[in-house]
């Protein structure tokens, strides 16, 4: 039974209200910017930056990873944080630390300085990024939260679009000490503005408060939904993780050098259209089932490429269903824990799946590279596809135990 005066959330979203939208906007704006500085950045100036610090880039790379690593520890405190305080003031602390953090950067005077610089940035992102905007919008009216999630993933979509060709550009004109200066700047004076402009605006009233409940249930039967969950976003972050991260490689070694490189920009624009499509599509399917079809996207993804490498066509295919499944997960992460277990501990549920799902794609490339070294390219993909077939058996179960358990 459900307590009285609660529901679960409805199967059709309502629709986005005017102040919605520019909550959703400026939020999305201040994500735009937080990406764009404090992740996309670091390859673009990675080369510049050993340089003149007297390292290999491969030094730095090697740093960024174990950054991102103590990030994913660190999305396990953050959720709690956000849960205690309010993503909203979180958010706008961690903006004036990623701005203090780039700063380091541009003062760095030696490699290690640099590092922690590095380790600063990551750490802020924890607060930051996709998973904390998703508790802000939870946290300010989760009636709307669903629809709202999935505006956010198209708008944010745009920060590796305009941040990757303005970081090339701008370093044909400054140094990179300079354009970390104006990026910490840009936290500073665009992002922590923007993020206090959509926390302006978020004043739900009380009584339309904790309506949206998780599935009912006893404890233990939520427990294993959410390692059912975590286990399988984990998967799916592991497959897109050595993809992405071996894509140019993985398409050289199957014979695709030039064409691989123009096939692989399917990717992009994929993401994009499935974003765009993804508010029709809430409103049809439930996230369980839009989380369903985005693992099955990506395992037919992983097997088309194991059994057609050598086809331009199954290549084809193959980038524009991971970049679908990719654009449909990031909205799945935030929509499919809300609508299992409520909005009571969402942010700090999210901060465990999401510490898992980073942890796990920390060391995806480096798995894939050594199977593909020691097994061949083909063994390879097979066990991503393992993995992808893994993470849609994860979801499936959490679906019928759904349907089969009373009172769920």
């Amino acid at each position: 039974m459900r307590p009285p005066g609660t529901r679960t959330e409805p199967r059709r979203s309502l629709p986005i209200r005017k102040d919605d939208r520019f909550v959703v906007v400026a939020l999305g704006g201040a994500e735009i910017i937080s990406y764009g500085t404090l992740y996309y950045c670091v390859a673009g100036i990675a080369k510049e930056a050993s340089r003149d610090l007297a390292v290999t880039e491969e030094w730095i790379f090697a740093c960024f990873s174990f950054a991102l690593f103590a990030s994913a520890q660190m999305s396990l405190v953050a959720g709690r944080l956000m849960d205690r305080y309010g993503a909203g003031k979180t958010m706008r602390v961690a903006s004036l630390a990623g701005g203090a953090s780039l700063g380091l950067a541009a003062i760095s005077w030696n490699a290690v300085v640099f590092t922690v610089a590095l380790f600063g940035m990551q750490l802020a992102s924890a607060f930051l990024f996709y998973e904390a905007a998703f508790v802000f919008l939870v946290q300010r009216d989760a009636i709307h939260a669903k629809q709202q999630i999935a505006l956010l993933t198209l708008i944010v979509g745009l920060s590796s679009t305009l941040f990757w060709p303005l970081t090339s550009l701008s370093l044909t004109l400054i140094s990179w000490r300079q354009l970390c200066w104006i990026y910490g700047g840009c936290n500073v004076l665009l992002a922590l503005p923007l993020i206090q402009l959509a926390l302006g605006r978020s004043s739900v009233k009380r009584r339309d408060q904790n309506k949206v409940c998780g599935q009912q249930g006893p404890s233990s039967s939520k427990l294993s939904d959410l390692v059912l969950i975590t286990v399988g976003f984990s998967l799916t972050t592991f497959v897109f993780s050595a993809f992405l991260g071996q894509m140019i490689p993985i398409l050289s070694s199957i014979g695709l050098d030039m064409e691989g490189a123009w096939v692989s920009a399917l990717f992009g624009p994929s993401q994009v259209a499935v974003r765009l499509f993804a508010s029709s599509f809430t409103e049809r399917i439930s996230p369980i089932q839009l989380t369903i079809l985005s693992c099955v996207m990506l395992s037919a993804a992983t097997f088309i490429i194991t059994l057609t490498s050598h086809s331009l066509l199954g290549i084809s295919i193959f980038i524009a269903l991971l970049g679908f499944s990719s654009g449909l997960n990031s909205i799945c992460r935030g929509s499919l824990p809300l609508s299992v277990f409520g909005q009571d501990g969402y942010g700090r549920r999210l901060g465990l799946i999401t510490g898992f799902r980073l942890s796990a794609a920390s060391f995806a490339p480096f798995f894939f590279s050594v199977i593909q070294n020691h097994y061949g390219i083909v063994v390879a993909l097979a066990s991503l596809a393992v993995c992808a077939t893994g993470s849609t058996l994860s979801f499936a179960f959490v679906s019928v135990r759904s349907k089969r358990e009373p009172g769920r």
